[in-house]
């Protein structure tokens, strides 16, 4: 067989595989696997080079295997099994905390809560971290926790975060608080990554540029730390279910092209307004006529005993009163 007879059984192989490609594009449904193995060699070799590094257990059942061919026709699809749950998962009550990195600090125990309206950032851990406080804008904002504890957000900051092997531009709302984690990756992170994290399997797992990442939770005890990057741990002083689930309180969502309200003062705060600078009071002034006597209002004070106001007890009587204070507390805790 000389060349030009082997350059035209080249072009036949080459129109026939157009054809075949061509007869796949015009049918209703995509082509099939087994079409485009009988019909050309470049598709047969492709899948052949990926069954050949494809890897697994040696005692692998039917149905896992059944499990993974199916993930073949799957696109950007995430799943869970139930090898994937680490020893005593099921009987675990343990929350997802993740390791991540950012400008070159190893940041443990973040927490992943699904719970969280907002992903949050502690001023203990922000002011660890070579990030210039100046981007702090400030937030005037309100946020309460799942058992109702209430802290006010003292700004919000752009951090990029590296999550597995990518970086997220991540924004924070800064509170000076003393959670057990490090900070907390929220909904609105969630949300943004495409992330599906599960507590019970202990990961989370997103798709990024058609691949499947998948973030192993952390381990209970920690066997090595590398020294070549700073690591931050988490205060010794927190409480372990502190400061989850938080959302903000109060807040008004718009959406894109309403108008925005305007804040309005209450009747009792205009009526306030009135006698006082109505009539000529001043800022850190004198609330008198002349601006004489104290310079801001009284501020009430909590009455905690069950005496009347102005009441004086003595010891007896103190003593007694605990007393009856302790044996409330014992019977709201008994029920």
């Amino acid at each position: 067989m000389d060349n030009k007879e082997i350059k035209v059984l080249n072009k036949r192989e080459d129109a026939n595989e157009r054809e075949v490609c061509v007869s796949d594009s015009q049918s209703p449904g995509p082509p099939y696997i087994l079409s485009l193995l009988l019909n050309s060699e470049p598709y047969r070799n492709a899948l052949l080079k990926v069954l050949n590094q494809a890897y697994v257990a040696n005692n692998i059942s039917v149905e896992k295997l059944d499990r993974w061919v199916n993930n073949l026709n799957a696109d950007n699809f995430i799943s869970f099994s139930d090898d994937e749950i680490p020893p005593n998962g099921r009987g675990s009550v343990k929350a997802l905390h993740i390791t991540t990195r950012c400008k070159g600090y190893i940041i443990p125990n973040v927490l992943i809560d699904n719970g969280s309206a907002l992903n949050v950032m502690p001023l203990a851990t922000l002011s660890r971290i070579p990030m210039d406080l100046s981007y702090l804008s400030p937030c005037h904002s309100m946020v309460r926790a799942f058992d109702g504890t209430r802290r006010e957000v003292m700004g919000k900051i752009e951090i990029p975060l590296e999550v597995g092997p990518y970086i997220y531009e991540v924004e924070f709302q800064v509170m000076d608080i003393t959670p057990s984690y490090n900070c907390l990756l929220g909904r609105p992170w969630i949300h943004s990554a495409g992330a599906v994290p599960s507590s019970l399997h202990q990961k989370v797992k997103f798709i990024m540029d058609g691949c499947l990442v998948t973030v192993e939770g952390e381990e209970d005890i920690v066997a090595f730390i590398s020294a070549d990057a700073p690591y931050l741990e988490v205060s010794k002083n927190a409480v372990e279910c502190s400061f989850r689930s938080l959302e903000f309180v109060n807040a008004t969502f718009i959406a894109e092209g309403n108008r925005i309200p305007m804040p309005k003062l209450s009747r009792n705060t205009r009526m306030g307004v009135k006698l006082t600078v109505g009539k000529g009071a001043r800022a850190r002034r004198g609330l008198g006529r002349h601006l004489q006597g104290i310079a801001r209002a009284l501020k009430p004070v909590h009455h905690k005993a069950r005496y009347g106001l102005g009441f004086q007890p003595d010891m007896r009587q103190r003593r007694r009163q605990w007393k009856k204070d302790q044996e409330r507390r014992i019977a709201r805790t008994l029920g």
